[in-house]
């Protein structure tokens, strides 16, 4: 006779992990799984597990002419940040509106303790733009997936 789905012989499928945001009462289990990742023991700022983003607006007579979208990742072992937009009207480029931009952005950044930023730039121009606001190339092991 076959063995029937419940019959103890037939082990039964996993159920699927239920996936929560971290919560303070988490950050022992949080500095364990780190540690996977990390060999020193973290300076952590545990249980406080920070994602933040804002969106920042140059704006002129009342129009807006420029944007920036910025995020941070803190979950203990080194705050990062990045800009994950940056763009200004063509017709108001060069004119110090995308260098205000990112000045705002470094301010939000910096009140937050993020001492490293990443940035992607799509294009040349834009990359001349953020090295010569002192960003400076950086290869590693990031990876990236496109759809």
């Amino acid at each position: 006779m076959g063995e029937s789905p419940t019959d103890p012989a037939v082990p039964a499928a996993p159920a699927a992990p239920a996936i929560r945001r971290a919560r303070g009462e988490d950050a022992d289990a949080l500095r364990e799984l780190l540690r996977h990742l990390h060999a020193e023991p973290t300076r952590s700022s545990l249980p406080r597990v920070r994602q933040e983003a804002q969106t920042l607006v140059a704006t002129e007579h009342g129009r807006i002419l420029g944007l920036a979208v910025v995020t941070l990742v803190d979950y203990g072992v080194e705050a990062y940040g990045s800009i994950e937009e940056l763009v200004v009207e063509p017709a108001h480029r060069r004119r110090g509106l995308g260098r205000a931009l990112l000045a705002s952005c470094q301010a939000w950044f910096d009140s937050r303790g993020v001492e490293v930023v990443f940035v992607s730039a799509l294009d040349e121009r834009a990359a001349s733009f953020y090295v010569r606001e002192g960003f400076r190339s950086c290869t590693g092991p990031w990876l990236y997936r496109s759809r």
